[in-house]
């Protein structure tokens, strides 16, 4: 009986602190998104000011550049969507088809490059993509911040938990 306590009270405090090791993730993976959108803007902003390449290939290179999955994904949806859709269009679709990380204001910044996406000309569009990196910046800075305060402390909260609940059922 001693044994099946100590097994189910060491199971109970590595739920509790796994759980609280998931949520502190999400603080993780933000901040991720936010670097790889970043990347892909840069990237995005170099190939339409050296190159001629239609936004379909701007976006199929990007997912194929990127290594964060929600990204890839996303810029991989634009491009399928860019056969039938407008830029504007496709853009808002893969924004609403990928569940990033992301909170509201991160996707109100990228959704709103979107607007202008395939309709100003080439100046138009980096400086627009200067504007959504500057945005994105101000952001990581946020998610940062929110990422050190957070991470420890739903780790600590999940332990805690865990050792309150053990400490309870005995």
């Amino acid at each position: 009986m001693i044994i099946f306590k100590i097994v189910l009270s060491i199971l109970i405090v590595f739920c509790a602190t796994k759980i609280g090791i998931e949520i502190a993730k999400k603080y993780v993976l933000r901040e991720s998104e936010l670097y790889e959108f970043k990347n892909a803007f840069k990237i995005m902003e170099t190939k339409i000011r050296y190159t001629y390449e239609p936004l379909k290939e701007i976006f199929e290179y990007i997912a194929q550049t990127i290594e964060t999955k929600n990204v890839s994904s996303f810029f991989k949806i634009a491009s399928e969507k860019l056969e039938t859709v407008s830029a504007k269009r496709a853009w808002e679709e893969a924004i609403e088809g990928v569940n990033f990380n992301l909170n509201k204001e991160d996707i109100i910044d990228i959704k709103g490059f979107g607007k202008l996406l395939g309709k100003t000309d080439k100046i138009g569009q980096m400086s627009e993509i200067e504007l959504v990196v500057s945005l994105i910046d101000k952001q990581i800075g946020q998610a940062s911040k929110e990422r050190e305060k957070n991470e420890k402390l739903y780790k600590k909260i999940g332990l805690i938990f865990g050792i309150g609940l053990v400490i309870i059922l005995i």
